[in-house]
């Protein structure tokens, strides 16, 4: 017998709300989702603690230590589905707000045990670590001092995309042609024989091309994740079930038979 699947992606979006509320200084969303008798483990030493109690005084302590974060490159699924109990695990970037003075980035894996009771969805267990060498920190020391692996690559791709003058020539409706920045671009949407591109600035412009034909003239940082759609890559916050999260909140659909091949296409070029 399976948990319904309403219940189980529930589950999922809690874990996802509940983390970036965590990053964003606020335990209390998932300390009010926690059972009384909660396994949490942790990053640190000490952080393996059972009951909700010490749970919350773990979790509200480490709040002096944090900075403002927000989570990006979201990868979350149900991998355990059985009766009244399902486990989602999940992959992410967690980096620096703006607004914080200066930048970090590491990426975590999470398990988040959850038990349904009388209607309701609790946390049984919830475990969050960082790859082997990820992160540099001095003894409890809860946030980083040290750039890691991937705040390093995050940088570079960010310089890269600052720095690059890749062009692509097209032609609009009225046959005037524009220069873009393939930087600029976000995505591409098919309308027939034409195509309309999407720029990271929120304007959109139909030009006299196809898919195929812009495809041909872009670089590898751009993949084709739908037969209507060629997105940015490099623009993707979150990949959820059959549907790609771009920076801007704009959602892509992924067809359903091409779901797990195009995650993991999209997954290899993020690495």
């Amino acid at each position: 017998m399976l948990m319904q699947k309403k219940v189980a992606q529930e589950a999922l979006e809690l874990t996802r709300e509940c983390l970036m509320q965590y990053w964003q200084l606020n335990p209390e969303l998932v300390l009010s989702y926690c059972d009384e008798d909660v396994l949490w483990t942790g990053t640190l030493q000490k952080q393996f603690i059972v009951g909700r109690e010490a749970t919350a005084e773990d979790l509200r302590g480490t709040m002096r230590d944090l900075k403002p974060c927000h989570l990006m490159e979201q990868d979350f699924f149900v991998v355990q589905n059985s009766g009244n109990v399902c486990t989602v695990a999940g992959r992410y970037l967690v980096t620096t707000d703006e607004r914080v003075e200066f930048f970090l980035q590491v990426q975590q894996r999470c398990t988040f045990v959850w038990e349904q009771r009388d209607g309701k969805l609790k946390i049984c267990h919830m475990h969050i670590s960082n790859p082997l060498g990820e992160l540099k920190t001095v003894g409890d020391e809860m946030f980083p001092s040290t750039m890691g692996r991937m705040a390093h690559k995050y940088l570079m791709r960010r310089f890269s995309t600052l720095t690059d003058k890749t062009k692509l020539m097209a032609a609009d409706l009225e046959d005037r042609e524009h220069i873009f920045l393939l930087s600029e671009i976000l995505y591409v949407e098919a309308g027939g024989r034409i195509s309309i591109i999407a720029f990271l600035s929120g304007a959109k412009i139909p030009v006299r091309m196809t898919l195929t034909e812009f495809q041909e003239k872009a670089d590898e940082r751009f993949a084709a994740v739908h037969r209507s759609y060629i997105i940015n890559a490099e623009c993707i916050s979150q990949i959820q079930k059959y549907e790609v999260v771009l920076i801007d909140g704009t959602r892509i659909p992924i067809p359903v038979k091409k779901y797990r091949e195009t995650r993991e296409m999209l997954l290899e070029r993020l690495q």
